[in-house]
Formats: structure tokens, sequence, C-alpha cells
């Protein structure tokens, strides 16, 4: 790391943290959207990032305020000390937050046992769930972006913004698609359309572990107060589609801490093509070779409902 940037983050911890030391500084190879520098302080280690993807600093502002709504029920998830809208030494906006020690989740997996396994997904089934058991005032951001009254004006809304970022030729008939995807809505027991908050990216290097055992939840930048069961998109494609032992285990200490609708493998349903569409829009602007994989999973989807 260039003496340069070293100088840069202590000079801006100093500046936004008014009594805080810095006694060494170092670049932290981790994450796929931001650049990221631990800070040794004598108020304890400091994580600066310096997000790369999305630098508009009222995504952050988002993501401050989901993991604060998280941390005052319970969650474990780290604290932050500070935004700064934009630091011209860097050229963008930066995140001052608490460093927690530990491992990431993915990094630690493969080298685990089945029974170790088992523990992790126990614990995940708790988080999620206390998680999933907050409830928000209507369906959208929790600082109240893309407000929307119930689900179906939430899912249509989303349906209609993504569609015309698909790549038509992969996804298939979009008309189709949006009409099976609001009858699946229709589908379900208006009483359970609760907002609830929703991490959004729930899959294994989002978590840390110390000890054996889920410590932190990371990054809320995703998070949203949506239908609760379209975070199990991604977690069942990133956890359980390769390790179905752990399901029941994980659904077991879920449902003690959020309780299941009858419903619920059909919102899973409903989850895992919202979890696709998005994906496969996602992909098309950062990494194309990746969406036709989901296109693939949504035109799957929409076959099985003809």
């Amino acid at each position: 790391m260039s003496t340069d940037i070293a100088t840069t983050i202590e000079n801006v911890l100093t500046r936004e943290c008014p009594g805080v030391h810095v006694t060494s500084v170092r670049p932290l190879d981790k994450g796929y959207t931001s650049k990221q520098w631990v800070a040794a302080t004598d108020q304890g280690p400091l994580l600066v990032k310096a997000p790369q993807r999305d630098p508009d600093p009222e995504h952050l502002r988002r993501l401050v305020a989901s993991a604060r709504v998280a941390a005052e029920h319970g969650i474990p998830v780290v604290r932050y000390r500070r935004l700064v809208p934009h630091e011209p030494a860097l050229g963008g906006p930066l995140l001052i937050q608490e460093y927690q020690e530990g491992d990431a989740a993915g990094d630690v997996w493969e080298s685990l046992g089945e029974d170790r396994r088992l523990v992790l997904v126990q614990d995940l089934g708790d988080i999620i769930g206390r998680l999933h058991a907050i409830v928000g005032p209507h369906f959208g951001d929790v600082l109240g972006g893309g407000k929307a009254l119930s689900l179906r004006e939430s899912v249509e809304a989303e349906v209609a913004a993504l569609l015309p970022r698909a790549d038509p030729g992969q996804i298939g008939d979009a008309g189709a698609l949006r009409s099976a995807i609001a009858a699946a809505v229709g589908r379900l027991e208006p009483s359970a359309n609760v907002p609830a908050l929703t991490h959004g990216d729930l899959w294994l290097p989002n978590f840390l572990v110390r000890d054996g055992r889920i410590s932190c939840v990371l990054d809320f930048e995703h998070a949203t107060y949506a239908e609760r069961f379209r975070d199990f998109g991604k977690l069942d494609e990133h956890i359980f589609d390769a390790f179905p032992a752990g399901r029941d285990v994980f659904l077991t200490s879920y449902a003690a801490a959020c309780p299941l609708p009858d419903d619920w493998e059909r919102r899973v349903d409903l989850g895992h093509v919202l979890h696709a569409l998005n994906m496969h829009v996602y992909f098309l602007r950062w990494s194309p070779q990746w969406a036709p994989q989901y296109a693939e999973q949504v035109r799957t989807w929409l076959a099985g409902r003809s």
C-alpha cells in the first residue's frame, strides 16, 4: 500500500472521528464492491470502506439505516461511526465502521465437517428468523424509497423496473413472465403479506464466524422491507443447493424465531424467480458471462407455470 493512501486514510479518520489516534493502516483484501482499509487506533480497529460499484451517498445512508434498525432489534451487526458523502482525496464516499474480528463463513465453510456446518446453519436460521421478524411500515427501503403499500404493488414495480434491463433473447417472453409473477403473488394468503426487514444478500461471505459460531451479519447494502422469503433465493442457491442436509435444521431454527405461514413454500418459489431475475440483470451489467444461467432459471420457472 502506498504511503499516500495510508496518510489519506489516517487524515480522514483524524478529521471525522475527533480524538482517535491512528497507529497504523493496512489494506484489507475482502469484499467485491469496495476498497477497504483497517486502521489500528486507540479506540479499537476501524474499517474504512470506499464503495466502487455504487458510490451514491444515498445508497450508503440506506445501508447504515438498515443496519441500525437490525441492531435495535438485537441482530449482531457492525457499528457505523461516520458516513462521508464525498472524500475528495479518494473521489467518492467513505464509510467508517468498527472492524469485527472473525473469519468470513465463506472462507471456512469448505474446511468444516457436517456437524460444524449444521451448527452454523442453525445459527443462521435463528439470526435470519429474528431479522425477518422485524416488521416495517411499508414495502420499500428503510428510508422510504420505493415505497409501496402492498406486496402486489411492490412486486409489480420491481418487475416493471427489471424487465427493460433484461436480455429478451435470454429470459424469453417478458409479458408472460410478468403475468405469471403477478399470478404467483395473487395466490398468496393476503394476511401474511407483511413487509419484513430482508437482507437481500444472504450468502456465506456476509457472515462472520468466531469460535465456530456466527458472530456478525455484514453488508446491509441491499436491505429493504419486502416479502421475507425472497431472501431464500440466494440462501438456497449458495448454501442449501450444495448442502441440502442443512436446510431442515435451518428451517427449524428459523421457524422458532419467525413462524412459517401455511403458504411459505409458494413464497419461497416466488423468491426464487425474483432472485433469478435480479441476478440476471445485475450480472448483465457487471459480469455478463453469468447472466445466462439466471435467465435459464427464469425460463425454467416460467415453463413450470404453463
